[in-house]
């Protein structure tokens, strides 16, 4: 019996799209992990995470992506930090994203590298936070502060909204800081390599700018810059 050549041809190529189908499903359907760590008020997470670190009135760290991925990965606390990262760092250029989710009752720190994506939201009346962020990271943070400390470099992108008394940061490298929405008080900036910053600041402003660096501010601050190089302090409309 012949076999119709085209029939045959449809046969197989209906074939192939349902194997596709299918592994697209299985990828889609991540895992989930949880993990039991608890007592901690400062984070330190890397690789390529997408991370959110949000308020609670517990503590609850959780992983979800591919299965390989998760089952890697290793969540401990030292001196009050909570570090999450791969057991096994080879494998670093095999792996797909992975979503990270930390209820935490309050947080004192932040350090967040590699190429994350996160988010911190929720976290009100605090006394201080210091913020590090690294690498190629983008990061979204809602402050509650009386003291913000920030050190920002490599090519980060940080927005910050809220409000925060007291601000001081570094900010290096192809770092952008977009932090208009953050209503502080006094803040000191030290700009350097081809950063940009936006801040707003009420009563004082403090820059040091050098490099190709960019300083843009709101407000009616009393300022003291000192430029050198190609870099600007100037004040937005």
């Amino acid at each position: 019996m012949k076999r119709n050549p085209i029939a045959s041809g449809l046969a197989l190529f209906a074939g192939i799209v349902l194997l596709a189908l299918a592994s697209v499903a299985a990828v889609a359907q991540d895992d989930t992990r949880t993990f039991s760590v608890s007592n901690f008020d400062k984070v330190s997470l890397g690789s390529a995470f997408t991370i959110s670190i949000r308020q609670g009135s517990s503590y609850s760290v959780k992983a979800s992506g591919r299965k390989q991925d998760i089952d890697d990965l290793e969540a401990n606390t030292s001196g009050g930090t909570l570090v999450v990262k791969y057991r096994n760092s080879k494998r670093w250029n095999n792996r797909q994203r992975v979503n990270i989710d930390v209820v935490m009752p309050a947080l004192r720190g932040a350090d967040l590298s590699g190429a994350s994506t996160s988010t911190i939201t929720g976290f009100r009346r605090q006394d201080a936070l210091d913020l590090s962020v690294s690498g190629a990271s983008t990061s979204t943070i809602d402050v509650d502060a009386d003291r913000l400390t920030m050190d920002l470099s490599g090519a980060s992108s940080v927005t910050l909204k809220g409000r925060a008394e007291k601000v001081k940061g570094d900010v290096s490298g192809a770092t952008k800081l977009r932090a208009y929405d953050l209503k502080t008080e006094t803040a000191t900036v030290d700009a350097s390599g081809a950063s940009s910053v936006q801040i707003n600041a009420a009563k004082e402003l403090t820059v040091e700018a050098s490099g190709a660096s960019s300083v843009r501010y709101k407000g009616a601050p009393s300022i003291s810059s000192n430029t050198s190089g190609a870099s600007s302090v100037r004040r937005d409309s």
